[in-house]
């Protein structure tokens, strides 16, 4: 039974094109890269001397750079080349490590997260992905993605967590050396990307005056539950950027967890990805993407639960663990926002996503901040349960199945 589902997986890789094997590769070991410091980047702006609520404000950032190039980007997606705007986003993300390396207080941090929230959606393969997989493969091929690029990925906080060590500890010049061993993997993965991405085939566009408001309207007009979809999509940003900026400062000083626990809880979340993702994502293809998404959300709610009670911090790798369901979940409702529109809407459809989710990211981690000091830091992790449990999966129900609907053509 395994080797014919390595097998299918194999033939599923090899019908799709080019471009999106190109970007996948390319993401496989940019979360490498990535992975090495995303757990210490917060604990890194604690050491750079920012306060909870300052932690929070720094990431905010990233939703106002996303809120600012989401709408333009989307038009601009629909009408001009893909490729370019596509290698003009990550050749400006090689740009973010360096930002991080040669920061000498907390505030440059926010320059580096505002560029990134910038060039994030610019350079991001989603739109690629949305063109280049069908129907029937797609939650598999972003499972795919996510489960191939895991693999490698597993490694990565261990390794993180010697350099770490190596350097000086859990301290602003202990994490500093992993952003210039960032910087220099980020520069040749844009080499390998520029050499290898060819431009992608779309319908043709019918030729007519300047109208952005009319251009953006109709996304409305012919997708399907888009405004609900935008609402469920905005809350998971809310919710997340709430407790994601807080995570590993809550482990670090709260739990009393060192860089290795903070290394094993990202593996773990990793290791949950890298083994449940292609099955899953698979499921999602076979049962509907709505059902996958009501069976993994009591998963990581109850990781949320785990975090704080947690009487160690050994106990926080099973938190971890559960929490890397949160990511699995997305594979459903993921495959779901593509589908709810026509092709050559996909660009508009992502710009609105990337605008409304955006907004809701700005106060998130600021709200985050003032949960953490006035109200407690185990509210981090309490308020996106409540958030998601009782507002997101009965707005779900509202919206219906997109598997095996070919609403393009209706």
């Amino acid at each position: 039974m395994a080797v014919c589902f390595l097998r299918e997986l194999k033939e599923i890789w090899s019908r799709q094109h080019l471009n999106w094997r190109t970007v996948v590769t390319r993401q496989v070991f940019n979360r490498f890269f990535s992975q090495m410091t995303a757990q210490y980047s917060n604990i890194y702006i604690r050491a750079l001397g920012a306060s909870p609520v300052e932690l929070g404000a720094v990431n905010s950032a990233s939703g106002l750079g996303s809120s600012l190039i989401s709408l333009p980007l989307g038009y601009l997606q629909d009408k001009h080349s893909v490729r370019k705007l596509y290698l003009a986003g990550v050749a400006f993300l090689t740009l973010v490590p360096l930002f991080y390396a040669i920061a000498f207080r907390w505030e440059f941090i926010a320059v580096a997260i505002l560029v990134s929230g910038l060039c994030a959606r610019l350079g991001s393969c989603v739109v690629i992905c949305d063109l280049s997989l069908p129907n029937e493969d797609r939650a598999t091929g972003k499972a795919m993605c996510e489960g191939i690029g895991a693999l490698p990925t597993l490694l990565a906080p261990t390794v993180a967590a010697i350099l770490v060590t190596f350097f000086g500890g859990l301290n602003a010049e202990g994490i500093r050396p992993l952003y210039w061993i960032q910087f220099a993997a980020s520069f040749l993965l844009f080499l390998f990307v520029y050499m290898r991405l060819t431009e992608l085939e779309r319908p043709e566009q019918e030729t007519r005056k300047f109208d952005p408001i009319g251009d953006f309207r109709e996304v409305f007009r012919r997708g399907r539950a888009t405004k609900r979809w935008l609402l469920f999509l905005s809350l998971n940003m809310f919710s997340s950027g709430i407790m994601t900026p807080y995570r590993y400062p809550y482990a670090n000083e709260i739990k009393g967890a060192n860089q290795f626990i903070i290394g094993g809880i990202a593996t773990a979340m990793i290791l949950a990805e890298a083994i449940f993702s292609t099955p899953l994502g698979r499921m999602a293809d076979r049962i509907g993407r709505k059902k996958l998404f009501y069976l993994m959300t009591p998963v990581y709610c109850l990781a949320n639960i785990i975090f704080i009670m947690a009487p160690s911090p050994v106990w926080l790798l099973l938190g971890g663990l559960m929490m890397g369901f949160r990511m699995l979940s997305a594979f459903a409702y993921g495959s779901m926002t593509p589908e709810l529109v026509p092709r050559d809407c996909i660009g508009r459809w992502r710009g609105l996503i990337g605008l409304f989710t955006g907004l809701l990211s700005i106060p998130a981690p600021i709200i985050g901040g003032l949960i953490w000091e006035n109200l407690g830091p185990e509210w981090v992790f309490i308020v996106p349960v409540f958030v998601d449990l009782f507002i997101r999966i009965p707005l779900l129900y509202t919206v219906p199945e997109t598997l095996n609907r070919n609403w393009n053509n209706e």
